[in-house]
């Protein structure tokens, strides 16, 4: 009989029972890999479904109102796209410098060492995401850990990059 997490890992179990209470009372099986107590998991997750079914019935009850609201968010980001598409019209050489300066950047972080299997990964990141772009997806090339930041600067590397909503990628900026 398993009596400990130790034992269960050893085994590749993913639960074990000690008999022992935990320290909310439950008497149950237990995560081998945090040793957390199913029971207490199970209660812990309760509120958020009851926030799911009230977040549903809300929407259920006020569905115009949330409707005009999702207008309204549309809107606004059309309005910061439109902004961001005229401030390049306006000030194209901002925009080259900033895209030379982060073409530099990312060539002075691309390691000699890569060999041909390497570029051939990062070749088909980039072609799967411009595929996703070709049908209509909003999807770009993110490095984890960033190019260029205050912190700490990411390398070039195939390991180093996901594919990435749009959105995503700019609310993430340059953090990992």
């Amino acid at each position: 009989m398993v009596k400990t997490g130790k034992e269960a890992r050893a085994l590749h179990l993913s639960r074990y029972f000690t008999g022992v209470e935990c320290k909310r009372g439950h008497i149950s099986e237990r995560y081998s890999v945090s040793g957390h107590c199913i029971q207490c998991d199970n209660e812990r997750k309760r509120p958020q479904d009851s926030r799911k079914k009230a977040l549903k019935t809300y929407y259920e009850t006020n569905k115009q109102k949330c409707m005009q609201a999702t207008k309204i968010w549309i809107n606004s980001n059309n309005k910061n796209y439109e902004y961001v598409k005229n401030s390049r019209l306006k000030n194209p050489s901002y925009y080259l410098f900033a895209n030379a300066k982060r073409h530099a950047s990312k060539m002075q972080r691309t390691p000699s060492w890569l060999n041909a299997g390497h570029w051939l990964e990062i070749e088909c990141i980039y072609t799967y995401c411009s595929s996703l772009r070709r049908i209509g997806l909003n999807y770009e090339v993110d490095h984890i850990v960033p190019l260029q930041s205050k912190v700490v600067s990411g390398m070039h590397v195939p390991w180093n990059l996901q594919v990435i909503t749009g959105a995503e990628n700019s609310a993430k900026g340059n953090r990992i």
